[in-house]
């Protein structure tokens, strides 16, 4: 009887013994990935935003970022302004692209009211040159107040958003414009879509 309980004891210690050893792999970590720059940047598994397919790119302006498809084309005009083409079809046409700009603020706070001061002043310079001119909805993305103009020329779809970085001091507007006769309107705002909600700001 003795020498069946000490057996037992005996199992019940290296039970226990496996079972705290175990306990240490079971620390969270995080993934490593790599940005369009080469260097490696940590996520967090609860990291704001939408999950992007790996082989996206990062555009970014210094104060914000965007990602593309891997098949767009980006390029930079200076560190607060780039353009993001969508892919070429088969016969070398691009049915659009968008210029990303970020820029000074100069109203004060970057809270709703100074997105709808920033919108008011976009509005007046849109309201000569867009056709079928209309303010949507402001949206959020990853925590940024968006104001969100829509509509056309004679000849392309346009659609103009803009919100202020944290701390007050930057704009930053997406200003995206697509040729009618190479994609329809719907096409336009599934390509938006996609991409808009990338948003971060820097």
């Amino acid at each position: 009887m003795r020498t069946s309980r000490a057996i037992a004891i005996a199992a019940l210690t290296l039970v226990a013994a496996t079972g705290i050893a175990g306990c240490g792999n079971d620390t969270p970590t995080t993934e490593p990935t790599t940005d369009v720059t080469g260097s490696a940047t940590t996520e967090p598994s609860g990291s704001s935003g939408p999950e992007v397919p790996a082989d996206w790119q990062v555009a970014s302006v210094e104060v914000a970022q965007l990602q593309v498809p891997a098949n767009w084309n980006i390029r930079s005009s200076g560190d607060l302004s780039l353009s993001m083409r969508a892919p070429e079809d088969a016969i070398g046409i691009s049915p659009g692209a968008a210029i990303f700009q970020g820029g000074v603020h100069a109203g004060e706070g970057d809270d709703e009211a100074a997105v709808d001061a920033l919108a008011a002043l976009e509005g007046k310079a849109l309201a000569d040159d867009v056709q079928n001119l209309k303010r949507l909805p402001n949206e959020t993305i990853n925590g940024s107040t968006f104001y969100h103009f829509q509509g056309d020329t004679g000849h392309e779809w346009e659609d103009h958003y803009g919100t202020v970085v944290p701390g007050g001091d930057h704009s930053v507007t997406v200003t995206w414009r697509f040729t009618k006769s190479d994609i329809d309107r719907k096409g336009a705002e599934a390509l938006i879509a996609e991409i808009m909600p990338t948003y971060k700001a820097l």
